[in-house]
């Protein structure tokens, strides 16, 4: 992607020294612009081109408008200066995200050479050995919180996942690897990204955080109290003293009532 240096480094060197037909590129990831396009690069014009003729074309032009307005409207400089403005934030981001999820028994995966997206360990959402379910909703839980507070962009991928596309079964399918070893989220640091707006995630990730581990104990709570006893406390059971009312004797049920003192 054009935003990390260190990839565009190596796709320049394996053009160099190795092959590469072409490079897609998504242009909402790269480009701020709306989901819906890309742009295919390569050192060979040629390769490009007949990849060009043999798109049919009946398809929205809306995605090159997009483009070619916001290019026009940044200019080369103005591309740059976003560029710097994401790498400035890069450390801050790695750092505020490894201090929250350790503080929620958590911890940030280490993925040296991917500067953009970072992932956080969801362990303590799965479910125990002794649970058929994970309490609180489980890993897939952060998610939807997460979308439903404005928060988009984050992926959740479920270690128990599976998937089987044309008979080809994908055990924690979304993961990176095959089985891997615990659930986990991504949040990206890209491009676009303001200061404010990472306050304002960190927030509301705290907040989801907090919210999903109250459900935990209160669920672990309800499961272990014990059921509702039948028996009723002693001082229930007692009648109740008899009284003197308007100079009328008043007995409790089932007690027998003084001898009158009248003649």
């Amino acid at each position: 992607q054009q935003q990390c240096r260190s990839t565009m480094k190596q796709l320049n060197r394996a053009m160099r020294v190795g092959r590469v037909d072409t490079i897609v590129q998504s242009t909402d990831k790269n480009f701020l612009v709306p989901v819906g396009g890309a742009v295919i690069a390569g050192p060979d014009a040629a390769i490009v081109n007949r990849i060009g003729k043999a798109y049919p074309g009946r398809a929205s032009a809306a995605p090159i408008q997009d483009l070619f307005i916001t290019l026009l409207s940044m200019g080369i400089e103005g591309y740059k200066l976003v560029l710097a403005e994401r790498e400035a934030l890069v450390q801050t981001f790695r750092h505020r995200l490894s201090d929250l999820a350790q503080q929620h028994g958590e911890r940030l995966l280490i993925s040296p050479l991917n500067s953009i997206s970072f992932a956080v360990s969801l362990s303590t959402m799965e479910a125990h050995p002794e649970e058929e379910k994970p309490q609180g909703g489980g890993a897939t839980s952060l998610g939807s919180m997460l979308f439903k507070r404005s928060v988009s962009g984050t992926r959740v991928v479920p270690r128990d996942q599976v998937a089987t596309i044309e008979g080809h079964m994908f055990a924690g399918f979304g993961a990176s690897v095959e089985g891997y070893p615990c659930s986990y989220f991504t949040a990206a640091c890209a491009l676009g990204i303001r200061e404010e707006e990472c306050e304002l995630f960190f927030k509301r990730l705290e907040k989801v955080f907090v919210e999903i581990a109250k459900k935990r104990r209160k669920l672990k709570e309800k499961t272990l109290q014990p059921p509702n006893s039948s028996v009723l406390e002693p001082d229930a059971t007692l009648p109740s003293s008899p009284s003197l009312s308007q100079g009328h004797n008043e007995v409790a049920p089932g007690v027998t009532p003084p001898p009158s003192s009248r003649g």
